[in-house]
């Protein structure tokens, strides 16, 4: 049985973060490793992202600005985008995409390699879900699903 308190080497519980093994800035080449993190303008995923360059990782951050089509202008991700980018710089790259798009996350993945998946992308609105349950399901469930395949 997996013990939910015990801390994988980056310092988050470790089910909450995949890793394949190594050390953790570098890879075997003498490159900085690379996390790949969804929903990286939002909130949480945004966070993520700077904590991790912080710590020397190459950050790569998929986002589609999702609330904004919810949300409308008050719901703009843009800004917490260019917030990131501009903190981060060559530490961060930004890629314009939804992950239910299954053969671009394939390719993105494949281009990529990241050692290390922080996933935060979610349908952004709660009270809507129960109205839009297949859009809902697509977002959380199929792009988990493109995301592990």
């Amino acid at each position: 049985m997996r013990d939910p308190f015990r801390t994988c080497e980056i310092g988050f519980p470790s089910w909450m973060v995949s890793t394949k093994g190594g050390s953790i800035k570098f890879d075997a080449m003498g490159n900085k490793k690379r996390l790949f993190v969804t929903g990286s303008s939002g909130l949480i995923g945004s966070e993520v992202c700077l904590y991790f360059a912080g710590r020397g990782w190459k950050v790569h951050g998929v986002d589609n600005n999702q609330r904004a089509v919810f949300f409308g202008e008050a719901g703009d991700t843009n800004w917490n985008r260019k917030r990131v980018t501009d903190a981060l710089g060559s530490n961060y790259i930004h890629h314009e995409m939804d992950i239910r798009n299954r053969v671009g996350m394939a390719v993105l993945m494949q281009e990529i390699r990241p050692a290390a998946i922080v996933h935060t992308a979610a349908q952004p609105s709660h009270d809507r879900a129960a109205s839009i349950p297949f859009d809902d399901f697509e977002t959380n469930a199929l792009g988990t699903l493109n995301l592990l395949e």
